[in-house]
């Protein structure tokens, strides 16, 4: 009897001592949310460097600069780089809350992992991400720009649907805008 108490009082004793060595995921996460923000930020001084404006044309086209825009609603900052921003002369309009979009697209992590990715994706504008709402609106049919996008303009802590996403991360989508179709009621 006195063995199975010991023996008890250990496993309690070792249970307690690893239970607090446990990782903090989140502020894993919100560490290097904040690290990546930085990244941005400097990449951003580098762009508007004249560094960067004395380097080949084809050089820009592979590595566009990095642009800031704030959300409209919310005041947050988001940063993305456009690689190709529509078809010249398109007088199709430009996407907005009421249009079907039809976009190529991958969602990344920070780290690279791939959470989401769909080719030929036809959706309402108005029932994507508030990023995306904010974003795409700017561009015309054939546009092709990464977006860097933080957790308040995206999923935030609401990733219950999408276990592969943790709660505060900042997502980067790559997107290729294929089309703009409206529709009237």
């Amino acid at each position: 009897m006195k063995r199975i108490s010991i023996s008890f009082f250990v496993l309690f004793l070792v249970s307690v001592i690893f239970s607090g060595c446990q990782e903090n995921i989140y502020m894993d996460w919100k560490l290097a949310n904040a690290r990546f923000y930085n990244s941005l930020e400097d990449s951003m001084k580098y762009y508007a460097s004249t560094n960067y404006t004395l380097l080949s044309s084809a050089y820009k086209e592979t590595n566009p600069p990095m642009l800031k825009k704030v959300d409209k609603n919310t005041g947050v900052y988001y940063y993305y780089k456009l690689y190709y921003g529509g078809t010249p002369g398109d007088t199709k309009p430009n996407a907005n809350g009421n249009c079907y979009i039809l976009v190529d697209y991958k969602g990344t992590l920070i780290n690279d992992s791939v959470f989401d990715k769909s080719t030929d994706a036809q959706f309402t504008l108005s029932s994507t991400i508030t990023a995306w709402k904010d974003a795409l609106p700017n561009f015309s049919k054939n546009a092709h720009l990464k977006l860097y996008v933080p957790s308040v303009l995206a999923y935030d802590t609401a990733t219950t649907y999408l276990p592969t996403i943790p709660p505060h991360s900042l997502l980067i989508f790559d997107i290729r805008l294929k089309d703009v179709q409206n529709y009237y009621y």
